[in-house]
């Protein structure tokens, strides 16, 4: 836990079980009702785009670090390692830029199927919408 990288990395590794509890409690157990659900999703939502920011940031601190402490003499003369780590660099760049544009458009969001409709955080299940009529 000496530099950059270890610290957002534990930072992001904390927030990311943070998150990953959070949704078994909301959205898995029965323990959240809808409209709590509902409300949550957003920030959820929210909250995984920007773990994924940190993760892939961290990963290029990562990078960075290996770089200086492992190669700095012979960087300047464009080694294969340096060349390497800086083509893994942009692609983790250009991979995180995709998701970040395909998660936040709406014509890319998954259309819900009619089974998984009583599932949903956006309808009620008939346990808080009352005892159902009898015909």
């Amino acid at each position: 836990m000496y530099s950059l990288h270890s610290w957002c990395g534990m930072g992001t590794l904390i927030l990311f079980c943070l998150q990953w509890v959070l949704g078994l409690l909301f959205f898995l157990f029965p323990v959240a009702s809808s409209w709590l659900r509902a409300t949550y999703l957003p920030i959820h939502v929210f909250c995984g785009l920007s773990l994924l920011v940190m993760a892939i940031g961290t990963s290029l601190l990562g990078i960075t670090e290996k770089l200086l402490f492992g190669i700095m003499s012979t960087y300047s003369q464009f080694a294969p390692e340096g060349v390497l780590a800086n083509i893994l660099g942009i692609l983790l760049v250009l991979y995180g830029v995709a998701l970040v544009y395909l998660i936040t458009r709406e014509e890319y969001r998954r259309i819900s199927n009619p089974e998984e409709e009583s599932l949903s955080v956006h309808f009620k299940n008939l346990t808080e919408s009352g005892l159902p009529t009898t015909p």
